[in-house]
């Protein structure tokens, strides 16, 4: 079935039963949108202009970042509704709806920060999960988001990195906590030189953790500037030494 026919077939079916907004439920107007206009002007903005979509500018981000190794971050949202839904039901409930429509919002970021003349990388690499973490998910979101990007951009996507274990799950634990459990995990199949700017892609960055190890496995192997880009970023917060909870704490 071609593109052109399935798209006509999406219009006929948009026609007979409009598809519900995922924000507000109400009828979309087009049969390739998944918000309705209004939920769309609605949604939460991060303020790109004033940082040249570069987040790390943000104290809101760059103070929950200790000791941060990548050069630039660039993310859709902040970790809050209504993208911590959509997210969640994308990456623990396989839900293709929340996934498509993240995949649409991703993609325009990517194309507004082209557009704005901002640097582009050399390559794009992912976070990796293991094969058994992976086969028992279905799929690796940061991999299917890494793709959009390098068929949006027009660049190379290298499957270089390597996940050899699963520690424990990284939610609620605190940055000490995220940093042993991340410890050894990670390694490169480059044999050679990586080339100077490489876009890592993940889907939500929290402390910094994930993304700090890859950096410095990434810049030991020839890269010297690294761009972290995600669906979405934690604001900055303070861990409990004392407990796995965490309470969140912007600063001005």
């Amino acid at each position: 079935m071609t593109m052109q026919l399935l798209d006509t077939l999406r219009w006929l079916w948009q026609k007979l039963l409009p598809s519900p907004c995922l924000w507000c439920t109400l009828p979309v107007l087009n049969h390739q949108q998944l918000l309705c206009p209004d939920c769309q002007t609605a949604l939460p903005q991060l303020p790109f202009a004033l940082c040249h979509y570069n987040l790390l500018w943000l104290p809101a981000v760059s103070n929950g970042l200790t000791d941060c190794q990548f050069d630039r971050l660039l993310s859709l949202a902040w970790y809050q509704l209504p993208f911590k839904h959509w997210i969640r039901r994308w990456k623990f409930h396989a839900d293709a709806y929340s996934a498509a429509l993240l995949q649409q919002q991703f993609v325009q970021l990517l194309k507004h920060y082209q557009a704005a003349g901002h640097p582009l990388p050399d390559a794009i690499v992912y976070v990796p999960m293991t094969r058994k973490k992976e086969r028992k998910r279905g799929f690796n979101q940061a991999k299917i988001l890494a793709e959009l990007a390098a068929n949006n951009l027009q660049l190379p996507l290298l499957d270089i990195l390597q996940r050899s274990k699963d520690g424990a799950h990284q939610v609620g634990l605190n940055r000490q906590q995220r940093q042993k459990n991340l410890k050894g995990v990670f390694q490169i199949t480059c044999a050679g030189k990586l080339p100077a700017h490489v876009a890592l892609i993940d889907d939500v960055v929290t402390t910094g953790a994930t993304a700090n190890q890859l950096t410095r496995l990434l810049k030991q192997h020839g890269a010297s500037q690294v761009s972290v880009w995600t669906l979405a970023v934690t604001p900055a917060f303070n861990y409990s030494s004392s407990s796995s909870s965490s309470a969140l704490a912007l600063k001005p």
